[in-house]
């Protein structure tokens, strides 16, 4: 095992999560159940992820010299996944969404469109590439995410791609990843709501390089996950649990997928652990809501 179980380049938000026990109409004021802060992105919370099953962590995004960079450098602090490679920059305004959940639904309100992720290479190059058995990338910064995956793939680490919606670089992207497991909202983007699961998943593994694990997958929110790998395409069942709120539950199930893949060789029973760990974070608010221990999560795998 090398120095490092996985490092990542990704953006990096603030989530102010809303609790209501019904979405308020035009003109109303409702009580909200509860309000919760934390830390968000699809790359840190999937290292929070792994940090929380015992790995050695570290990122590199870009936040603000201001409050809500100061948070979420904190965040990711108390979670023991490295930042001394996150950029601070004076003009450059941290990030913010506002996530209203209801009856375990959520509406995400993001950043205003404009905000931009100007990382460089010389922001990330501190990361220890060479030392890493997995770098994760959410396709925002795609040439430096491009340099690094190669970097990291050329000294035997695995690179991990997750991607909500299509993107430019992604095409890019896919010829230095060896795991690309895409949320439902990126075919359906493509294809409408009527998209063909294994076209999408075929397509894209063709893209992959031939060395490697070459694994795809799509998350499908509740009704679990589909697998492609070695060719067999296996659609792996939903956990069943009671649903608070559904933030951050395919960030979750990045990091679990990776931390089980690497302990197993398996990309089919890495779904299976990632789909339970997955569901389970879905009983509590926030994308950082607390996972029970690790054998707890193999002890539910129904087969």
């Amino acid at each position: 095992m090398k120095e490092w179980y996985a490092i990542g380049i990704g953006v990096v938000v603030r989530d102010i999560s809303v609790l209501v026990d019904l979405y308020p109409a035009a003109d109303e004021k409702r009580r909200a159940e509860a309000i919760y802060e934390s830390g968000g992105g699809s790359v840190p919370t999937a290292l929070v992820t792994l940090s929380r099953f015992g790995h050695r962590t570290a990122i590199s995004t870009l936040v603000g010299d201001d409050s809500v960079g100061r948070f979420i450098l904190d965040g990711l602090g108390a979670e023991n996944v490295d930042a001394s490679s996150v950029a601070i920059r004076k003009e450059f305004a941290s990030q913010t969404s506002v996530i209203i959940v209801e009856n375990g639904r959520r509406t995400i309100l993001d950043a205003p469109l404009g905000v931009g992720f100007p990382l460089t290479w010389d922001d990330v190059a501190k990361l220890p590439f060479d030392r890493s058995e997995a770098l994760l990338i959410d396709a925002r910064a795609p040439e430096v995410q491009l340099k690094a995956a190669a970097m990291v793939r050329s000294t035997g680490g695995l690179v991990m791609l997750d991607c909500g919606h299509p993107r430019e670089g992604v095409d890019d992207l896919l010829g230095n990843t060896d795991i690309a497991i895409f949320s439902h909202t990126y075919p359906r983007s493509l294809g409408g709501e009527d998209y063909e699961t294994e076209s999408f998943l075929r397509e894209i593994k063709e893209r992959l390089p031939q060395t490697g694990p070459r694994v795809v997958g799509v998350t499908l929110g509740h009704r679990g996950c589909v697998v492609l790998a070695d060719e067999k395409l296996t659609r792996v069942p939903p956990h069943a649990v009671e649903t608070l709120d559904t933030t951050g539950a395919g960030d979750v199930f990045h990091g679990a997928y990776l931390h089980a893949f690497l302990k197993t060789g398996s990309p089919v029973e890495a779904a299976r652990f990632a789909n339970v760990a997955a569901a389970r974070k879905c009983e509590g608010m926030s994308g950082r809501a607390p996972l029970p221990p690790e054998q707890e999560l193999w002890d539910a795998i129904q087969y």
